[in-house]
């Protein structure tokens, strides 16, 4: 009869220790209908999250905005008289385009503005830049806290919206004065979660988004998650947002952001399930 190996010997089981979920949220002019129906949909997400994963999971969850310009209301593009417009879901098409673009884009590395939640900072809200729970938790707190900062978000960012710049930088170590020990890297799911409904205007090349990204998650590639409430046209044109969504392996969950009605069953079920089924699988160690 075989004996069994010690315990210290056999391979370790899969599944996560913690999970990372950053909501990238598009502060410009008319987003205030759109954030709140996230914000309503966003505690059955909550329920179905903790019903689900497994006990004493550690939860991060933050918010940073697609800002990357504006410092002060009625400035040019902030949040409207901006005059770059898009054609259908692209933006940024002509190297006369890409000229004027350059212009709203101030990555953290040219400076802080200052700003609560641009640049790729996590959005402060109740003196928390990012909000700490445990599936063992009550969950009351965490949904007070998000609905909140969904909202407060508000909608003076600018008209041109770079939301995986924002991603991208919202993980990266130039913005570790706010956002230091938000992403864990070992045994953690990182989630990203768009809400906008205008094409991306990110300016550096996709690859460098991406690897800004896997930068932070080197010893788990694999546990990146991407989803969004997005227009229907990001992923029909495969538009810079779809292609940086796109990366990381899975398929993501996304819905039409104009279909308010249907937040509830991606944001909460859906989406859970994926999570769910992602911290099952990840390797540990």
């Amino acid at each position: 009869k075989l004996a069994l190996p010690p315990e210290s010997a056999l391979p370790p089981a899969g599944g996560c220790g913690a999970v990372d979920i950053l909501f990238v949220i598009d502060n410009s002019a008319s987003m205030g209908q759109f954030q709140a129906a996230l914000a309503d949909a966003f505690p059955q997400f909550v329920d179905a999250m903790y019903a689900n994963l497994p006990a004493n999971i550690s939860l991060h969850v933050g918010i940073t905005t697609t800002d990357f310009y504006c410092t002060m209301p009625g400035a040019a593009c902030c949040p409207s008289s901006c005059s770059i417009g898009n054609t259908g879901c692209q933006i940024g098409s002509t190297p006369e385009e890409v000229a004027q673009l350059q212009t709203y884009y101030n990555p953290p590395a040219d400076g802080d503005n200052g700003v609560n939640g641009s640049q790729g900072r996590l959005f402060v809200h109740d003196d928390q830049p990012f909000f700490v729970s445990n599936t063992s938790d009550d969950p009351a707190a965490l949904k007070t806290w998000f609905t909140g900062a969904a909202i407060a978000a508000g909608e003076q960012g600018s008209s041109i919206e770079m939301p995986v710049a924002a991603a991208a930088f919202a993980v990266d170590p130039v913005n570790a004065a706010t956002n230091a020990g938000f992403v864990r890297d070992n045994d953690a799911i990182l989630l990203i979660v768009f809400l906008t409904n205008d094409p991306d205007a990110s300016l550096q090349p996709l690859a460098d988004y991406e690897a800004m990204v896997l930068a932070a998650k080197q010893n788990c590639p694999e546990c990146v998650l991407t989803a969004g409430l997005l227009r229907a046209c990001v992923p029909d044109e495969k538009q810079r947002l779809w292609q940086f969504m796109t990366a990381f392996g899975d398929q993501p969950i996304w819905r039409d952001i104009e279909a308010k009605a249907e937040y509830a069953e991606v944001v909460g079920g859906a989406l859970a399930s994926a999570l769910v089924e992602a911290c099952e699988n990840i390797p540990v160690g």
